[in-house]
């Protein structure tokens, strides 16, 4: 992955802008500056996102560099596509392959009312299908 985060330029130091940015916060929550916890996500070039986190291990500051959660992807492409709680719910249940009438059993909500949210969060995120949105909460 850190081929992918440095730049090629001649020069470049050889740590991500992104690694930087966490070990920052780091110290910021240490002096009580701020709460934001030491990570970011970073999208790459290929598709792929991955999560920054800074800890403390001694003296030195860690910053790890992995690939993503289901969990993490899904948070901000929610967000970032204005999602509700509710909608967010089901997008949930449709990434482990329920259908219409499984959703509407599980969230207690009509299946009319399924597809309701559906077009809504179609809508927001810019995709036709299930199989598109899907797609794009994976971001793989």
């Amino acid at each position: 992955y850190l081929r992918a985060l440095v730049p090629p330029e001649a020069g470049a130091p050889p740590v991500p802008a992104g690694a930087f940015n966490v070990a920052a916060q780091l110290l910021a929550n240490e002096a009580g500056v701020d709460d934001h916890p030491p990570q970011a996500r970073v999208h790459l070039a290929s598709g792929e996102w991955l999560t920054l986190r800074a800890a403390r291990i001694g003296d030195d500051i860690d910053v790890s560099i992995e690939r993503a959660t289901y969990a993490e992807r899904r948070d901000l492409f929610a967000r970032s596509a204005g999602l509700t709680q509710r909608e967010t719910e089901l997008l949930d249940f449709l990434a482990r392959g329920a259908d219409t009438r499984a959703i509407a059993s599980q969230m207690f909500i009509s299946e009319h009312t399924v597809q309701d949210h559906l077009k809504a969060i179609f809508a927001k995120s810019g995709v036709s299908s299930r199989r598109d949105l899907l797609a794009r909460v994976a971001a793989r």
